[in-house]
């Protein structure tokens, strides 16, 4: 019997565990049976061989999609730029394998009705799908919903939960979400200096969120001691 290390992020109120492969976001590509895996290696066969036969059509990577979600862009360029063509492979890798980084985008894709039938339940499903795999984007979107009531139930619990999981999972969009909710009451201060470094030793390419983390931090910094702000700078929580 094979032995799959856990790991368990835990707040005050509740606790989540992933398995060792879902902190393994980088590669956004997991399965935790024998069907999966076959599943997954008959379907890359088959497109490989139709890229290698048309040298026209290039579908989506795992990491190309991965990119385009961490820019906030999957929806646009999967139905403006790329007018819906690769809409039953999106939908085949989350069905069929159920790479966490398509199950979300598919579920966006329900959710707002973008080149399918607007399903949002079965959304919510994948997305959900996609958290118990441990994708920080989707427990980012999930703890938004939670938050707003938006489609659920209000779940303020949840939100924070998810929302700290997701940065602690190294989510650069999540630990500006996680701080701001800190700002904002959640939490409690323990959770201040972790944040502050998260945020202080991540770079953020666009103007928005640059000037949104330089505000925050400069409200932690007025709900922390110096010395902590300080030790804050130094240490990097991100490692």
């Amino acid at each position: 019997m094979i032995r799959t290390k856990m790991f368990c992020l835990a707040m005050s109120f509740s606790a989540m565990c992933f398995s060792a492969q879902a902190f393994a976001v980088s590669n956004y590509d997991l399965y935790t049976d024998a069907r999966a895996r076959a599943a997954k290696e008959a379907l890359e066969y088959s497109l490989d061989q139709y890229e290698s036969e048309t040298d026209i059509v290039e579908m989506y990577t795992s990491t190309q999609l991965n990119d385009f979600v961490e820019q906030g862009i999957h929806l646009e360029i999967v139905e403006k730029r790329d007018s819906c063509q690769f809409t039953p492979d999106i939908e085949d890798r989350a069905r069929i394998v159920g790479m966490p980084v398509f199950e979300f985008v598919f579920a966006d894709m329900l959710i707002n009705g973008k080149c399918v039938k607007q399903d949002v339940e079965l959304g919510l499903d994948y997305f959900n799908r996609a958290l118990k795999q441990g994708y920080a984007p989707a427990l980012e979107r999930m703890s938004f919903y939670y938050e707003k009531g938006y489609y659920v139930g209000k779940d303020l619990n949840k939100s924070e939960l998810y929302m700290k999981t997701a940065a602690s999972l190294g989510s650069i969009s999540a630990r500006l979400g996680w701080a701001d909710m800190l700002i904002r009451g959640y939490g409690n201060p323990s959770m201040y200096e972790e944040a502050y470094s998260w945020l202080h030793h991540s770079y953020y390419s666009d103007l928005y969120r640059k000037e949104k983390s330089d505000y925050i931090k400069s409200k932690l910094e007025e709900m922390m001691p110096e010395n902590i702000v300080v030790r804050a700078m130094v240490q990097d929580h991100t490692l």
